[in-house]
């Protein structure tokens, strides 16, 4: 079970990164928005990676 939880979290950094550089393009935010957004994606792929290997 944690290691399907484990590729459901990097699955949805996986997408979540790219789709928020596109919108971050097209419609722009403030900046310190990005880098947090951006940390928030590396911890949750993180999470996912160490469920993963136990």
């Amino acid at each position: 079970m944690r290691q399907h939880l484990g590729i459901l979290l990097q699955v949805m950094a996986l997408a979540w990164l790219p789709l928020l550089i596109v919108y971050q393009l097209n419609f722009g935010f403030r900046l310190l928005v990005m880098p947090t957004c951006t940390l928030i994606g590396i911890v949750v792929f993180w999470i996912g990676t160490r469920l993963r290997e136990t």
